[in-house]
């Protein structure tokens, strides 16, 4: 699909939507107050402040009186428009902005014109935020150009038209308050337009494919061939054959134990349902609007390795993908970094002057002050042999112990943030012979 037809189908939606038909000269129309003058208009709105051309187009006889409530068509070509920027919220990686035929590196804060392509790298991510509170996340491997995005002053209307040119872009659409507002969202193979809703497009240039996602709202796409209405929990693949047929995404993921605090060295989830055709997408944020996302990844199964990551509370967004290729609902959930380590070493023993000691052994990390109890007990009894409590060192000596079979384990009592924790090790088997 070129890019005249991708206009073409845009515009098509666009007047199906309410938005004034099309002309050989297209006009926007301006219902009159009280007080407006032709002129005065003129001077406000009008390129040039030529009101002429309104005059004869509307028929008026006086420019300096017009009734109110009347609507006036005017040339689109006379109205000066604002252009909207996007600013830079949040980046992660390696992401730039290639604009007016420079490459620059993107920074928080940035504020970035229609015209503006920006491209995030392996494991990037980009977050941009629109005057009206929508939100743009453009995820690793990405590439978007920021098109038409301006707001019609004499009108109010708003326009943002955008480009994913290969991988990603998920938009969360502030509620469009006029009918002939607009957010469009374009690839080489399909044109979706919404209404006020969150959704993602997404195109593989390789493949020749595009994918639209619905989370919440309605959103139109359009192809070369025929188009297709999305309700929230649907998308549809577009190819050079045409737009699908709705296909119900898979369910949000679920976690088994996901408040369970995460103090092993590696941060580690499991996911319990659904089963991915092609796996997850993971996404890894310091804030609930992933705003500072650190970390996007996928996963090809259902247990999720995030690494070592500082202690915390962090936010997590996962989706299931589907054989056709299209992501699922996401589950978004929130969980507490605390690390704290706690394993034990082999005993050891030696013997002096007829006594023989047994040294046991721990290692642990994280923050915070730490006491520790051992408690040691012969196999089957209930009763603890040895249980010490208060220990401040990794270590105690116990010595003379009758041969046999025994248990051990040791607990970390760690006081951090106001309160304390507690942590044991798992029963070691220990033996002493004869």
């Amino acid at each position: 699909m070129n890019w005249a037809k991708a206009a073409m189908a845009g515009l098509a939606f666009q007047a199906l939507a309410g938005a004034p038909a099309l002309s050989a000269e297209p006009v926007e129309r301006y219902v009159v107050r009280q007080g407006d003058t032709l002129y005065e208009l003129a001077q406000r709105y009008f390129v040039g402040g030529d009101y002429r051309a309104v005059q004869r187009l509307n028929r008026v006889a006086d420019p300096r009186r017009l009734r109110v409530g009347t609507q006036l068509k005017v040339p689109a070509r006379l109205l000066r428009i604002t252009p909207i920027e996007a600013r830079v919220a949040g980046f992660r990686g390696a992401v730039t902005v290639t604009a007016g035929g420079r490459t620059l590196p993107v920074s928080t804060g940035m504020m970035l014109k229609e015209g503006v392509v920006v491209t995030t790298g392996p494991n990037a991510f980009l977050r941009l935020d629109l005057p009206d509170g929508t939100h743009l996340s453009v995820p690793s491997q990405s590439r978007v150009r920021l098109g038409q995005m301006s707001i019609v002053e004499m009108t109010g209307v708003v326009r943002r038209d955008l480009e994913v040119q290969s991988g990603r872009l998920e938009s969360d659409v502030t509620p469009l308050r006029d009918p002939r507002d607009s957010y469009t969202v374009r690839t080489p193979m399909s044109v979706s337009a919404v209404r006020g809703t969150e959704f993602r497009v997404a195109y593989d240039d390789q493949a020749a494919r595009a994918s639209t996602e619905v989370i919440e709202g309605v959103v139109a796409v359009t192809g070369e061939h025929q188009g297709a209405t999305l309700a929230a929990a649907y998308g549809a693949v577009t190819t050079a054959a045409g737009v699908s047929a709705p296909i119900s995404l898979a369910a949000a993921p679920s976690l088994a134990d996901p408040g369970r605090v995460q103090d092993e060295q590696t941060v580690r989830f499991q996911i319990s349902a659904p089963a991915a055709a092609l796996g997850y997408h993971v996404r890894l944020a310091a804030d609930a609007g992933f705003v500072e996302v650190l970390d996007e990844t996928s996963s090809d199964g259902p247990d999720l390795a995030l690494g070592e990551l500082p202690d915390g509370v962090y936010f997590l967004r996962l989706a299931a993908m589907d054989d056709n290729g299209l992501l699922g609902l996401p589950a978004t959930y929130a969980f507490e970094r605390r690390l704290n380590t706690l394993r034990t070493d082999a005993p050891t023993s030696t013997q002096e002057g007829g006594v023989r000691r047994y040294k046991f052994r721990w290692q642990s990390g994280g923050l915070g002050e730490r006491t520790y109890r051992l408690q040691l007990l012969r196999e089957g009894a209930q009763a603890p042999v040895v249980d010490e409590a208060g220990l401040t060192l990794q270590e105690l000596t116990i010595t003379d112990l009758p041969p046999g079979v025994y248990n051990w384990r040791v607990m970390s009592r760690t006081f951090a943030r106001g309160g304390y924790y507690e942590k044991w090790t798992p029963l070691e088997r220990f033996e002493i012979g004869r």
